[in-house]
């Protein structure tokens, strides 16, 4: 398994006999659990050797594996700043050996190297940095999710591909979108293919929408010549949209996993 960003550097023999001063030798068998989802986050470890294998339990009680953790990765390091409970279980995959350091040691430890507090500063940048894609992505299904509300009621069942039309006021006043905010989610949807064609009302001025975040799903190809028909004019306060049936129920499917 490849490590995910937040779990991207190791630190090296110097760093770890370093650290060997602050803390003490622990061995754990395989299966053990080295840190607990929910525990207080009192240790930082360092393996010294094994690998281990970290674990998130979402709230229907799955067990996630996000990443492997091997020689010279750095367990719990962020307990020790923020004092805070485990976010993840880390379970030895082999037998692990690793260096237990209580929080304060750890931080004191930080001030005897630079490396080593340079490679925890980049480490958290990139957490922030793939959180803050994750999130941005989240909001635009979210509002997708919020969409599909009024064109689920439209669809008709037995048509593969059909036309609805939207009314824009309808949209705003019950969910309180913004006009933007719901021309983004439509053109996520025509990026996924799933809506084939949009057509906006003339006093609704689109030249281009640009999607903040990351891709809500992945691109289905080019479009499809036998899946493309007109579409009529929208009228005034409505956008007519052209919706490919099977791939807008895979789009929903999917999106409701975020």
């Amino acid at each position: 398994m490849n490590k995910k960003a937040g779990f991207a550097f190791k630190v090296n023999s110097e760093i770890t006999s370093l650290f060997s001063q602050y803390g003490r030798l622990k061995a754990y068998k395989e299966g053990t659990e080295i840190v607990k989802q929910g525990d207080y986050s009192n240790y930082v470890y360092i393996i010294l050797a094994g690998d281990a294998e970290v674990i998130r339990i979402d709230r229907f009680g799955n067990e996630n594996s996000l990443a492997v953790m091997s020689v010279g990765d750095i367990v719990g390091e962020m307990g020790a700043f923020l004092n805070n409970k485990r976010s993840a279980t880390v379970k030895a995959k082999t037998v692990v050996k690793a260096i237990e350091c209580p929080n304060q040691m750890f931080i004191r430890g930080l001030f005897s190297t630079h490396e080593l507090t340079y490679r925890i500063m980049k480490n958290f940048a990139d957490r922030i940095n793939t959180l803050n894609g994750q999130v941005a992505n989240h909001v635009q299904a979210r509002i997708m999710l919020v969409l599909d509300r009024f064109i689920s009621e439209k669809i008709v069942e037995d048509k593969t591909v059909q036309d609805i039309e939207l009314d824009l006021e309808e949209v705003t006043t019950q969910t309180r979108l913004e006009n933007h905010k719901i021309v983004e989610g439509l053109y996520n949807f025509k990026a996924l293919k799933a809506i084939t064609k949009l057509v906006f009302p003339a006093e609704i001025n689109i030249t281009e929408v640009v999607v903040e975040g990351q891709n809500v799903g992945d691109e289905t190809g080019e479009e499809d010549e036998d899946k493309v028909v007109e579409v009529e004019q929208a009228s005034s306060g409505k956008v007519v949209l052209q919706i490919d049936l099977g791939r807008y129920k895979d789009t929903i499917r999917r999106i409701s996993y975020f």
